[in-house]
C-alpha cells in the first residue's frame, strides 16, 4: 500500500513551467464568453471535480472563498487572491518533524544563515526573499525532498520551496504549515492555472501567505485555491500528500470578475 501511495503522489509531479518555476501540474482554464483582461481582486469560476463535496467542506476554514455545489462534478467557487485561513494555531506548528526537520544540520546551518544576516522585528518579505535566492537551481525532477535535503542540495520545484520556507519559520519561532492547492497566474494577455505548494505562517494574528517559488514572478496577479495542508509530516506523508492531489481541481471554466 506505501508504494502504491508513493506513486500516486510522485506521479502527479510533473514537466511544467510556472514563471520558470516548478510546479505540480498545469490544469485547463478558460475564461467566461465575455469576460476580458485584466480581473479584478474578487473571482468566480466553475472547478470540474470528482469530489465537490469533500472540496467545499475543505474550503470552508478560508472563510473569504465561497463555495456552491453545481452537481456530482462541478463546484462554483469564489475567491479574492490570498484567502486568509481562519483555523486555530496548532502546537505542532512549531515542531521537528520528518519532513520540517528543523533540528538537522544542514538545516539548521541554512537558518542561522538567515538569522545571522537580519535583525528583529523580523518581517515576513525577507524570509520569502532569503529562501527564493537561496535555492538557485529550480528543477523540473519528479520528487518531494525533506527541509534538510533541500537546504544541503539548494535546488527543487514548488514544494521544496513550500517546505524550506516553513522550515526556516519555525526555526525563527513562527508558526507555519504547507499547503497544496492551485495557483491561477494572470499575465498580461492569458491566464494559467497550476497546482502548486505554498507556505501559511502565524503572524500578526492571522495566517499569512508565503510563496518562495513564485517570489520572481513579474505576472499581474496570483489567486491562491488551497487543496489542503500537508496534515502528515511524518515518514507517511506521501499519504498525504497524495490525498492533497485528489481535491484538486481537473478543470477551470468560466472564470470571470466576480459582482
Amino acid at each position: 500500500m506505501r508504494i502504491i501511495a508513493v506513486w500516486l503522489a510522485l506521479s502527479f509531479f510533473t514537466h511544467v513551467n510556472a514563471q520558470s518555476v516548478p510546479s505540480i501540474a498545469q490544469f485547463d482554464i478558460t475564461l467566461e464568453a465575455n469576460q476580458t483582461l485584466p480581473l479584478g481582486d474578487k473571482i468566480s469560476f466553475q472547478i470540474s471535480t470528482s469530489n465537490p463535496l469533500a472540496i467545499s467542506e475543505k474550503l470552508h476554514n478560508w472563510p473569504a472563498i465561497k463555495t456552491q455545489i453545481i452537481d456530482s462534478n462541478k463546484l462554483l467557487i469564489e475567491m479574492s487572491e490570498r484567502p486568509t485561513f481562519s483555523g486555530k494555531v496548532s502546537p505542532k506548528y512549531l515542531l521537528d518533524s520528518f519532513v520540517i526537520d528543523v533540528s538537522e544540520k544542514s538545516t539548521t546551518e541554512f537558518a542561522a544563515g538567515f538569522i545571522n544576516s537580519n535583525h528583529l522585528p523580523l518581517e515576513l518579505p525577507t524570509l520569502v526573499a532569503y529562501v527564493a535566492e537561496y535555492i538557485n537551481q529550480p528543477t523540473y525532477i519528479n520528487g518531494f525532498n525533506i527541509a534538510s535535503v533541500v537546504a544541503t542540495q539548494r535546488s527543487g520545484d514548488c514544494t521544496e520551496y513550500a517546505v524550506l520556507l516553513t522550515a526556516l519559520a519555525r526555526s525563527v519561532g513562527l508558526s507555519a504549515r504547507v499547503i497544496i492547492g492551485t495557483v491561477i497566474i494572470e499575465e498580461k494577455e492569458k491566464i494559467s492555472a497550476f497546482g502548486h505548494a505554498w507556505v501559511e505562517v502565524w503572524h500578526n494574528e492571522q495566517w499569512n501567505i508565503l510563496d518562495a517559488a513564485l517570489y520572481k514572478s513579474r505576472a499581474l496577479k496570483h489567486f491562491y485555491l488551497p487543496a489542503s495542508e500537508l496534515e502528515n509530516e511524518g515518514p507517511g506523508f506521501t499519504m498525504s500528500l497524495a490525498k492533497a492531489t485528489t481535491l484538486l481541481p481537473n478543470k477551470i471554466r468560466g472564470l470571470r470578475n466576480a459582482n
